[in-house]
């Protein structure tokens, strides 16, 4: 484990080339001794209590577990070290063992299942699963269930990806991000309920359209702006940018959705990863070319995507994907003329190969003529009237999703069900693997 900052993250091996994921302090509700005796036959434990679980670490000697306590205590109230500081581990050898509830730990805590919703239609697939439409049998409301094959993310390595989104939700609270509800899990599932936007994806809309006004370009765009800003504050980058991902409720505001790809833990303006993920035709230069990337990627992928609105592609597609890189790489940025000066001027800005000397500082971005002629405090409060507002009749409404999901038979299965072989994952799925997956808010807030 490593404390650097107010975030403690813990790794897989000593080496700490594999990270499991990170605790923030902040969110900590309780860092104290683990009270009950040898928990899970472990000695010297103490737990970390946060909104969606609590964190077990247990270490070699009592020594090295008060002397955790006394650091994790000290940075959380602000009197550790400064968020630079790397602590060394007080654990013998530099090891920790860490732990995380997988179900609720109290018997009169609820265990969410599958069996407490009812299922209404298909709205949506995607490469590990599909989403459907819920009613919730206790309370009658209306969600969009997330589910996902337990075997597939195996197959492809992204477990951590999965886990990471679950996170990101669960911590992340903005008026232009999905909402977590719940997550769980079976035998061979992943469960995340959130809310239905049934205003329709962007893409469904633009694919209607062909393009938008300027004016619809503008409002959208700004939203955007807001959720990207919260999200990069929050050290988050999203990876993932693009009309699919966005939804537009019912009222004609901006929702994004799927974090499956995103990353936590970019909390400097400097931070960099370098997973090689994203959409073709979204990704920005520096990923390509495979030497690591900061935030900046989503800026270009914000530009992208504000081309596409403009005029109904985005500015270096091909279907070729091949010749497609190569033209973000070094093809000249083409403006058609129904591109105004100013929405030029924001483009070239955004669309600079060089991250260096790309804009992406958002107040910088909120203060270009582009947007000249919005409030933002009013945008951020949902106080400014959408110029389009989606035909919805109801919450059931499923008029704004493609038909090519709806006409789809309601089950859980898996329509593309892998054949054993020696390839695929055991038949547990390895399912400690997904310890902490559960979150239920009502269970939370009794810790």
């Amino acid at each position: 484990m490593a404390l650097e900052g107010d975030v403690l993250s813990y790794y897989k091996k000593e080496t700490k080339k594999e990270k499991c994921g990170e605790i923030r302090l902040a969110d900590a509700s309780e860092i104290a001794v683990e009270r009950a005796a040898d928990y899970k036959k472990h000695s010297n434990c103490f737990k970390i209590v946060t909104a969606d679980r609590v964190y077990h670490i247990c270490t070699d000697e009592e020594p090295d577990m008060t002397a955790w306590i006394e650091a994790l205590n000290k940075q959380k109230t602000g009197s550790g070290p400064s968020s630079t500081t790397q602590v060394a581990t007080p654990v013998a050898n530099g090891n920790g063992h860490h732990h995380e509830d997988a179900e609720p730990s109290s018997a009169n805590e609820k265990k969410m299942t599958v069996e407490d919703f009812g299922f209404l239609k298909v709205i949506g697939k995607g490469s590990f699963g599909k989403v459907l439409l819920v009613r919730k049998r206790d309370t009658g409301k209306v969600y969009a269930m997330k589910v996902l094959t337990k075997s597939k993310i195996l197959k492809k390595n992204e477990v951590g990806h999965t886990k990471s989104e679950k996170a990101i939700l669960v911590r992340l609270n903005n008026p232009f991000l999905v909402k977590l509800h719940y997550s769980f899990q079976d035998t061979d599932r992943l469960f995340f309920v959130m809310d239905y936007v049934n205003g329709g994806e962007l893409f469904f809309h633009l694919q209607k359209e062909k393009r938008f006004t300027e004016d619809r370009v503008k409002f959208y765009t700004a939203e955007i702006v807001l959720g990207i800003e919260y999200l990069h504050k929050n050290g988050v980058i999203y990876r993932d940018l693009k009309p699919e991902n966005l939804l537009l409720t019912r009222h004609g505001h901006i929702i994004m959705t799927d974090f499956g790809l995103s990353k936590e833990g970019l909390h400097t303006k400097d931070s960099r990863t370098a997973t090689f993920c994203g959409t073709p035709e979204y990704l920005a230069p520096e990923v390509l070319e495979g030497n690591g990337y900061s935030k900046a990627i989503d800026w270009w992928s914000f530009g992208t995507l504000m081309f596409e609105m403009l005029t109904g592609l985005p500015p270096f597609y091909c279907e070729d994907v091949q010749q497609m890189y190569t033209k973000i790489m070094s093809a000249d940025l083409q403006f058609p003329d129904v591109i105004s000066d100013t929405a030029r001027d924001l483009l070239s800005k955004l669309l600079e190969r060089d991250p260096a000397r790309r804009l992406v500082d958002p107040a910088q971005i909120k203060s270009h003529a582009f947007y000249a002629s919005i409030d933002w405090a009013k945008l951020e409060n949902l106080e400014l009237e959408p110029p389009f507002k989606p035909q919805v009749k109801d919450d059931l409404d499923i008029s704004n999703i493609d038909t090519m999901f709806t006409d789809e038979p309601v089950t859980l299965d898996d329509d593309e069900e892998e054949e054993d072989s020696e390839e695929n994952p055991p038949p547990n799925n390895g399912n400690s693997d997904w310890d902490g997956f559960t979150y239920n808010p009502a269970n939370a807030a009794k810790k």
